[in-house]
């Protein structure tokens, strides 16, 4: 089948049931500039993509605030502390929970939100993203008590929290096969899997995840070709996460 003719067909159910996808781009794990960063956000300017961009506190720098200070379609937002485990290499890695205590995780979530809010003032998103998209719900019902204001994981399952949740749902990564990009046809095929799980949900945001720092030219060509097909074929705008946030608290979701 043809993965680019499925999804022409789903996003022609969402018309049909009075829909409008509305999608989003996410990039985890930043700290410092790069040549790899440079090239997502020439990326994103091209296809007019905002950027969500996960930064881990602990590592972020002065530069990293000046290289995205003038940069319109980047949204910094807070990645966890350290991106550190504090589960067994047997378990699953988490930060946000493992055998600490909820008041250590959030003290700690304060103390890197504070040292973002002073790299990057008034644009840093209230957006909490947990490294590997993991957080122990003891922590997640009761991070707005770190300052807050959303929360972004992946894929749909709940975390506990009070708090709105704008999730990703395609990676374009296969870190179980390599740590490779994914191809342009997968990832194709996979957002027209997700865009119909999101239509039967009522036409929630879906989000594109990417970690610049470990791309291979795969994973570019993939997004590239992805936020093409989606902006220019099909004449779809990528969103801002704020913008999504400020249309769920409208709606009372």
């Amino acid at each position: 089948m043809n993965a680019f003719a499925d999804l022409d067909r789903e996003l022609a159910r969402w018309a049909d049931e009075g829909l409008e996808p509305r999608l989003f781009l996410r990039d985890d794990d930043a700290t410092n500039p790069s040549q790899e960063l440079d090239r997502l956000i020439a990326l994103a300017r091209r296809h007019l993509a905002p950027v969500l961009l996960a930064i881990i506190p602990a590592d972020a720098t002065p530069a990293l605030a000046a290289r995205i200070a003038t940069e319109p379609l980047v949204t910094p937002c807070v990645h966890g502390y350290a991106h550190r485990r504090h589960t067994p290499d047997t378990e699953k890695a988490v930060e946000l929970g493992g055998d600490r205590d909820v008041d250590e995780v959030l003290a700690e979530l304060r103390a890197g939100r504070a040292r973002l809010q002073d790299l990057f003032g008034s644009r840093l998103s209230g957006i909490l993203v947990p490294p590997w998209n993991r957080i122990a719900p003891a922590v997640a019902a009761r991070v707005h008590e770190a300052g807050f204001s959303a929360l972004s994981t992946h894929s749909w399952r709940p975390t506990g929290t009070r708090l709105s949740e704008l999730n990703t749902h395609i990676d374009i990564v296969d870190w179980h096969g390599g740590r490779k990009g994914r191809s342009l046809d997968w990832t194709i095929a996979e957002t027209r899997r997700r865009l119909g799980e999101a239509r039967v949900r009522g036409g929630p945001p879906v989000g594109i995840l990417s970690h610049h720092l470990v791309h291979d030219e795969s994973a570019w060509a993939t997004l590239d070709g992805l936020l093409s097909y989606l902006t220019g074929d099909k004449g779809l705008v990528l969103r801002r996460a704020g913008d999504l946030l400020a249309a769920q608290a409208s709606a009372g979701q």
